[in-house]
């Protein structure tokens, strides 16, 4: 598993992007309305992605870790005890299992969206708020 970003849920999203703009984090991408991906330098992949969305909200703050294809992963892992089963979302094939202590650990397949090509040149913007 390796590191991609953080995940934070919030309720209001165009407040919390001008929140982090102010400590110098910059939007990178909107995938869709309810997501933005920020990161303090455009030649760098995001740092952070914020996320309007209630079961996000009830997962809590965490990480979002690349564990190359998910749907491979979740085969082999049958096991964990999966919160939300592979899925598509506008940022690429996603999944969630809590580990033993109940935190989530989210997964992220960004081969259908290539997050390290977002910071490279203008910001792909996919809504504008």
């Amino acid at each position: 598993m390796k590191l991609l970003f953080e995940l934070r849920p919030v309720e209001h999203l165009d407040a919390s992007v001008d929140y982090y703009r102010d400590l110098g984090l910059y939007p990178l991408s909107w995938p869709d309305d309810e997501t933005v991906l920020l990161g303090s330098d455009r030649s760098e992949p995001p740092t952070l992605m914020l996320v309007r969305d209630p079961v996000e909200s009830a997962l809590r703050s965490g990480a979002i870790y690349e564990v190359g294809d998910v749907d491979t992963f979740y085969a082999q892992h049958l096991d964990l005890d999966w919160l939300v089963p592979p899925t598509d979302r506008s940022t690429g094939r996603y999944a969630v299992f809590a580990d033993r202590t109940g935190t989530a650990v989210r997964l992220l397949d960004y081969r259908p969206y290539d997050l390290r090509a977002v910071g490279r040149g203008r910001p792909a913007l996919a809504a504008v708020s």
